[in-house]
Order: structure tokens, then C-alpha cells, then sequence
């Protein structure tokens, strides 16, 4: 069997694994009857196309769809018995395991019991857990409140949190230190640095393009960001994380690294950043589709990367089958790594000479090729679409990965020489500036954004089977798929 095949097989049953996920957590389906249906259609294809390619792909569809429904409903299965437990109260030694995160007046620390149960508890303000503070913890177990059609419950469970924590009561009994704890630490000192440098409110999106995460940023900021289609360069997600792999091998080739060095520079500059910001989850699958992307612009025909995509998302979501349903960065960074590697290379042919200053019109081709496929997804989780997103994205993006580089060197300075992260701290500030000042103006835009409060799943349908039908037209006429 030639390595055409195998792709090709490997795609289809990526994409059938992903279905059965979805048939599962979108209707209400005995699976006994789903399987029986499967393995009838299976057996009848086998027997009357042998020896078509094609249809052994769509039997291998059919199977690992039923694959995908059963894992599907073992995570049902698992949100019952969870929720079958609440109102419990659980005693015992348990572990902060994750970043605290302040928001308003609370604390939202993540603990886990040595019975596996993880919880989250909402603390004071000023709380003294750490990441790695390990407590004595008297817990009621409880399930948070739905919130407009939308399961809360189901979402943490995603997140890897199981309950509420309600009634609580804790000691501090330890500290256990790890190698994830310390960057924590880390983080913690640079982004007190950063506050004490750089003023506010350029400090909390410098915190933000570092580490990811707009809880730094006024609400008002948050808003204009929001109105503007950048929110996510203060998200960890496949869309910025892409955008900074492309950036980043371009610069790297612009000096004069070899192109293959200049693969490593990049995915190393990415493993670096997911490491720094405590290999988050989001963050370890956003680095993994800005990888694909890289290579997929570089090896390998088309066929094969999309096979390489969707088998990522598969393995993904068999590890996770609600990232599907419940985690929007998922989604946002599948869809822009698709997009990248779906549209970027036609556009890209249009443009003979792209060496632009900074990079621009590379910039302005990868902000169009991903947001063609995220734009309905964003329209459907924050009701509202950008016009003027396009050109905040080019006004701003081939700056941002400058950005990032002063910030870092602000904070590195500081251990040694003071006055020179002052000075880094200055260009920083200006750049800052300049994109906050840019994101401003473009939001009080009266047009610059259009609210939508329902989207019907039949407009996804017939957008995503256009566009798609679209780049394989154009995909089969420029390079033979």
C-alpha cells in the first residue's frame, strides 16, 4: 500500500473518529443501535465494492466513528458518575496544581486530593496558596450553575476540575516544589517586574503577549480588543501561535540562518514559550497545530498535511473528547491552522516578490487565510464579527513579535542591570503604547463591528462546504491532489 493511501486513510478515519465524538455529545442516540447501523453498512459496503479505494476509505470512516461514539459516551458516562457523587464531602491532603488566578474579589485556586478528585475552590482575594501549596482540605462537593444554555459543569470537567468546592475549610500544611511550581514562581517575579516598568495599562498587555491571558487587562480594554478581532494575541491559541512560527522563521531566514535551522529556531522558540507559561493546555495544542503548520508549509502535498491535522485533533480529542464541544480555543486553533494551510499557499502564489518591510504582506495573507475559517465560530461564541479586524491585525501584528522580544529582554535585565531594563522597558512601553493606542481608535470605528445574537447550525454547514469546495477546486487545478 503506497504512502498516498495510508494518508488518505489516515484522514478519513481521523475525520470518522471526530463525527462519532460529535454524533454523541449533539443528539441523544442509544449507541447499541448506532454500532448496529455501523457494522450493517460496514459489511454490506465490503461485500459489494471490494476493491474501490474510496469506499475502504469510507468503511474506515465508519469504524473509527464508532470508535469515536464510544469513547464519546465513556465521558458521558464518567460527567454522570461525577455528578451522582455531589453534595459528598471529601477530608484529606490535597495539592495546588495549577497558576492562581485573581479575579475581582476572588481566587480561583485548582487542588488535587490523593484520591485523584480534582477541585476548585474560591479563595480570598489575597490568598496565601501558591502553586505546589499542599493543604489539608474539608470539601462539599458541588456543581456550578448552568449559565444561558451553556453546561458549566461539562466545561470543567474538560479543564480537568471535577467539582465546586463549597464549605471549605484548609491548612497549609507543605510546600512540595516541581519543576512546574518554580516557573510559576518564574512567571509570578517577571510579571511583578513588568508592572513595576512598564506603566498600565501597556503593562497588563505586555503580561499578556508574554503569558498569555487578558485577566491583566481593564474591562473596558478587554472590550476594544474584543471589538477588534485581537484577542487573540493575548491568548494562547493556534491562531498566535502561527502567526509567531511564520514570524519567527522569517526573521530567522531575513538574518541568514539556513532554512532548515530556521525550522528548529522556530519550533524551539514555541516549545520555550509553552514552557515559560507552565505548559498549559491550551498552550501545548496550540503549539502543536503552529508546528504543523510550519511544516506544512514547507514538506509534503496537501493531502497529507490535512491528514496530519485532523489526526493531531483525533488524538487530541481521544484524550479529551470535550475539547470538541466545550473548550472554543480548541476550535479557533484547528480551524486557523486549517485555514493557514488550506488558503495561505494559494494566496501566496499570487505574491512573487512578498519581501516587505517587517514582513507585512506575509502577515496581512496568514491574517486572511485564518480568520476565513474562524470568523463563524467567533461569530458564534462572542456574538459579534470585526470588520475592521483586517487591518487592526496588519497594523499590529508584524510589530507584535518585536513586542515580545523587549518585554523578555526587560525582565531578563533586570536581574543584572537595572538601568538597562529601564532603558528596554522605555522601547517596550512605546510599542505598547502604539498598539493599545492603534486597537482604541479602531474600535470607536461606528461600523468596525457588527453584533449577531443567532447563527443557525445550517449557515456553518453551507459556509465551511463553500469554502472548503472552493480551496479543493483550487487546490486540484494548482497542484494535482
Amino acid at each position: 500500500m503506497s504512502f498516498s493511501h495510508i494518508s488518505r486513510f489516515v484522514l478519513w478515519g481521523s475525520i470518522g473518529f471526530i463525527f462519532g465524538v460529535g454524533l454523541v455529545f449533539s443528539f441523544t442516540i442509544s449507541l447499541d443501535v448506532a454500532l448496529f447501523f455501523i457494522i450493517i453498512i460496514i459489511i454490506s459496503t465490503v461485500f459489494i465494492f471490494l476493491r474501490k479505494t474510496w469506499l475502504w476509505c469510507f468503511v474506515f470512516f465508519c469504524l473509527l466513528a464508532s470508535v469515536g461514539m464510544i469513547v464519546g459516551n465513556n465521558t458521558l458516562e464518567r460527567i454522570h458518575y461525577i455528578e451522582g457523587n455531589t453534595g459528598n464531602i471529601e477530608t484529606g491532603r490535597a495539592i495546588v496544581i495549577r497558576d492562581i488566578v485573581q479575579k475581582g474579589w476572588n481566587t480561583s485556586v485548582i487542588l488535587k486530593y490523593e484520591s485523584g478528585t480534582t477541585v476548585m475552590i474560591k479563595d480570598k482575594k489575597y490568598t496565601e496558596l501558591t502553586y505546589g501549596s499542599v493543604v489539608d482540605l474539608r470539601c462539599r462537593m458541588s456543581l456550578p450553575d448552568t449559565y444561558d444554555n451553556f453546561d458549566y459543569h461539562k466545561y470543567l470537567v474538560m479543564s480537568g476540575i471535577d467539582y465546586i468546592c463549597s464549605d471549605f475549610t484548609y491548612e497549609i500544611i507543605d510546600h512540595k516544589s516541581t519543576i512546574l511550581s518554580n516557573l510559576a514562581q518564574f512567571r509570578s517575579h517577571m510579571e511583578s517586574v513588568i508592572d513595576n516598568i512598564i506603566p498600565a495599562p501597556e503593562a497588563g498587555l505586555a503580561n499578556g503577549l508574554l503569558f498569555g491571558g487578558s485577566n491583566k487587562l481593564s474591562k473596558k480594554l478587554q472590550n476594544q480588543f474584543a471589538k477588534t478581532g485581537m484577542t487573540h494575541i493575548v491568548a494562547v491559541s493556534g491562531y498566535n501561535v502561527s502567526i509567531i512560527v511564520m514570524v519567527a522563521m522569517g526573521f530567522a531566514i531575513f538574518i541568514g540562518m539556513h532554512r532548515k535551522y530556521a525550522i528548529w529556531f522556530a519550533i524551539m522558540g514555541v516549545i520555550f514559550f509553552v514552557a515559560l507559561i507552565g505548559f498549559p493546555s491550551s498552550g501545548v495544542r496550540a503549539a502543536i497545530m503552529g508546528i504543523l503548520v510550519l511544516v506544512a508549509t514547507i514538506y509534503g502535498r496537501v493531502s497529507h498535511v490535512y491528514g496530519a491535522i485532523f489526526f493531531t485533533a483525533a488524538i487530541m480529542i481521544a484524550f479529551n473528547p470535550l475539547l470538541l464541544n466545550y473548550d472554543v480555543g480548541f476550535q479557533l486553533s484547528f480551524l486557523a491552522t486549517l485555514g493557514i494551510v488550506s488558503v495561505y499557499p494559494l494566496m501566496e502564489r499570487g505574491f512573487v516578490n512578498r519581501k516587505t518591510i517587517f514582513g507585512i504582506i506575509d502577515t496581512l495573507l496568514l491574517t486572511i487565510s485564518a480568520q476565513l475559517f474562524v470568523m463563524p465560530i467567533i461569530a458564534y461564541h462572542f456574538h459579534t464579527v470585526s470588520i475592521v479586524s483586517f487591518l487592526a491585525n496588519v497594523l499590529v501584528l508584524p510589530i507584535i513579535p518585536f513586542t515580545m522580544l523587549f518585554v523578555f529582554l526587560t525582565v531578563v535585565t533586570s536581574l543584572l542591570f537595572y538601568s538597562m531594563a529601564l532603558f528596554f522597558g522605555w522601547i517596550s512601553y512605546f510599542l505598547l503604547w502604539y498598539e493599545v493606542w492603534i486597537i482604541n481608535d479602531l474600535a470607536r470605528v461606528p461600523w468596525g463591528s457588527i453584533t449577531i445574537d443567532n447563527i443557525s447550525i445550517w449557515w456553518f454547514v453551507v459556509y465551511y462546504m463553500t469554502v472548503g469546495f472552493i480551496v479543493y477546486l483550487l487546490n486540484r487545478y494548482l497542484y494535482e491532489i
